[in-house]
């Protein structure tokens, strides 16, 4: 037991610097909302689920042309081998003609089910509410804190109050400034604090979303974007709902940069309010933008300069509008390339994200023992994340919001009629997924 918190405080990552030794402590659960008595269930699994189906048309559409194409089985089986033989640049990274396709075979094979996997977990986690989207009203009620939350809640405001004299402020500040962090504490027990106030209309979010190339995750985020505008349109009568720009920053090392725009037109074509607020007006800025990165997350710019070297992609976590990282599918892979710079990137991460960001952490479960050490010992994934960002003892610089390590999601049932509809060709199997998920936010 002691290895095992030894490792796991090697993990940790933290600003205040080295580590402690703490007992493992299992962190809270906090919820994003509590949903009221009244809500009809079968209703809204209904509205997923139709969701889900719109978002399946759309991949349908863009993908029916290659899954009719004599060779799609052939070329399939070809990314497949290069995929077993690890040779992710050669798979992905190929500009080429040919490489091309072998980016949206791969896509037209795979993205569709993580798509409706993470449509399902943004609606979940509150995304579209957290980023200033889902304006309805949404009744919350502040649950209990527990003991431990509690005396982590204590610690949070001495420590506050410590740095605020250190700094020469005066008590009214300090006291102000703890109220302000009474209020935040509160709000990430209701749900209600998810939005920034100054997120409306005009105003700008950004999302980074880090090996997102195939574009699962950047369909699946506006859809939920695309559905909440129009729930919230629909409970609106009188002045629209302002929403923010959204602009998301989609990093991989492959050449993703002609699909995504393809998905990308896709989203704004079956949901508008996605498109331009300025209608026919060519120069106006997307509600919903979608900027490809390409290079390598983990590279590291050189010493001395703050500008990222030709192969690394460091988007700006230290922005003001940043609102949400995601690591879907990635982690794993992350890890075992190098734990080094895995922790360097949570590091980087941690010290620059602004407080209240979200980041989101999916990957599957058949995946998620890391091996570490000489000796190939394996940890459990979601507990070396959580003591890397949350700390051992809860006092990180994350908090855990949703926390789940064997969490099964299937695929509504007439998923693979609604996706392999249009025309003859080759049938895609959309397969269930069993995930481990982490939902933390920045203290």
């Amino acid at each position: 037991m002691v290895q095992l918190n030894n490792t796991f405080e090697q993990l940790r990552v933290s600003d205040a610097g080295p580590a402690q030794q703490h007992r493992p402590s299992r962190p809270a659960k906090v919820a994003l909302r509590v949903r009221s008595g009244a809500e009809d269930a079968q209703g809204e699994a209904d509205a997923g689920a139709d969701s889900s189906s719109r978002l399946l048309s759309l991949l349908s559409r863009l993908f029916s042309p290659l899954r009719r194409s004599p060779n799609f089985s052939s070329t399939l089986q070809h990314v497949k081998g290069l995929l077993y033989e690890k040779e992710y640049l050669a798979a992905f990274g190929t500009d080429t003609e040919e490489g091309e396709r072998w980016r949206e075979v791969y896509a037209a094979r795979w993205v569709p089910a993580r798509a409706v996997i993470y449509e399902r977990i943004f609606e979940e986690c509150g995304i579209a509410r957290h980023l200033g989207w889902d304006t309805t009203a949404v009744q919350v009620a502040a649950r209990e804190q527990t003991e431990e939350e509690e005396l982590a809640a204590d610690r949070q405001r001495a420590r506050l109050r410590r740095q605020l004299r250190q700094e020469g402020r005066t008590g009214a500040e300090i006291d102000a400034a703890v109220a302000k962090l009474d209020q935040e504490l509160l709000a990430s027990r209701t749900g209600a604090g998810m939005d920034r106030g100054d997120d409306g209309a005009g105003a700008t979010v950004e999302t980074v979303m880090i090996g997102a190339g195939a574009g699962s995750e950047v369909v699946a985020l506006g859809a939920v974007l695309g559905q909440a505008a129009l729930a919230s349109e629909r409970e609106t009568t009188a002045i629209a709902p302002k929403r923010p720009r959204v602009k998301v920053q989609a990093i991989d090392q492959g050449s993703w940069d002609v699909l995504l725009d393809k998905m990308a037109a896709g989203l704004r074509e079956d949901w508008p309010v996605l498109g331009s607020a300025g209608g026919d007006d060519e120069s106006a800025e997307e509600a919903f933008q979608v900027d490809f990165i390409k290079g390598d997350v983990l590279a590291k710019a050189p010493a001395g300069d703050s500008a990222a070297t030709p192969l690394s992609a460091l988007p700006d976590f230290s922005s003001p509008s940043l609102r949400l990282v995601t690591i879907c599918f990635t982690i794993t892979e992350l890890l075992l390339q190098s734990r080094v710079a895995t922790l360097r990137l949570f590091s980087d991460i941690s010290r620059s994200a602004p407080r209240g960001t979200l980041l989101l952490i999916v990957e599957s479960a058949s995946l998620a023992l890391i091996p570490l050490g000489k000796e190939g010992r394996t940890y459990p994934l979601g507990k070396l994340l959580d003591h890397a960002l949350a700390g051992a003892n809860g006092d990180g610089a994350w908090e855990v919001v949703e926390s789940e390590d064997a969490k099964w999601y299937r695929m509504p049932e007439d998923a693979d009629e609604v996706y392999n509809e249009m025309g003859k060709g080759t049938r895609v199997k959309l397969e269930n997924s069993r995930v481990v998920l982490r939902l933390y936010r920045k203290r």
